[in-house]
C-alpha cells in the first residue's frame, strides 16, 4: 500500500511538473495567469514576481520568448496594465458571468488577455485580443492549459480595478 502511495505521489508530481513546464515564467515568480494558445500552442503567462515588485507579460514558448511586457521589471510596471474584473458567483435568481481582462499598449497595438464566462450560456473563453487600427483580432486559448486566474488580481493592492471607477 505504501509503495502504491509513493507511486502516485511521484506520478501526480510529475504531472504538475510537466504541465508548468511550458509556461513562462521565472524561479522568483508565481503564475498569475497561463495558457496555451489554441492554433499554434504559443503560451501567455502573466507572472508576478513573488513578493509583488511587479507584474510582466510573457509570449511565446520556452525556447522562444517572443515579447516581454514591459521591458523593466520594477515596481513601475504594475501601472503599465489596466485591469478590468466584473463578475459574480450566481445564485438561484442571478446567473454567474465573468468579464476579466487584463490590457496594455504596446507598439500602438492593444493587448488584452482575457476571460469571459456565462453559466446561463455554458460559455468559458480565454485569449488575447489584439487592437490594431480599430480591427480587434481573437486568438483564442485551450481552456484546459489555463494556470491561475486573472481574478485573482482582485486581492493585488498593486493595480487598480477599472470596473469599480
Amino acid at each position: 500500500m505504501k509503495l502504491l502511495l509513493a507511486a502516485l505521489l511521484v506520478l501526480n508530481s510529475s504531472f504538475i511538473t510537466d504541465n508548468l513546464s511550458d509556461r513562462l515564467c521565472k524561479d522568483n515568480e508565481e503564475i498569475v495567469f497561463s495558457f496555451k494558445l489554441t492554433k499554434n500552442k504559443k503560451v501567455v503567462s502573466i507572472c508576478k514576481d513573488k513578493k509583488e515588485r511587479y507584474i510582466v507579460y510573457r509570449f511565446g514558448t520556452k525556447d522562444s520568448v517572443e515579447l516581454i511586457y514591459p521591458k523593466s521589471a520594477d515596481q513601475s510596471s504594475w501601472k503599465n496594465f489596466k485591469y478590468y474584473s466584473l463578475h459574480r458567483s450566481g445564485g438561484k435568481s442571478n446567473a454567474a458571468f465573468g468579464d476579466i481582462s487584463l490590457s496594455f499598449v504596446n507598439d500602438n497595438i492593444e493587448y488584452s488577455i482575457y476571460h469571459t464566462w456565462r453559466s446561463e450560456a455554458k460559455s468559458n473563453e480565454i485569449g488575447i485580443a489584439l487592437k490594431i487600427n480599430k480591427q480587434v483580432i481573437k486568438l483564442k486559448g485551450e481552456i484546459s492549459s489555463q494556470i491561475g486566474a486573472l481574478q485573482d488580481l482582485d486581492f493585488s493592492d498593486f493595480i487598480k480595478n477599472q470596473a469599480e471607477e
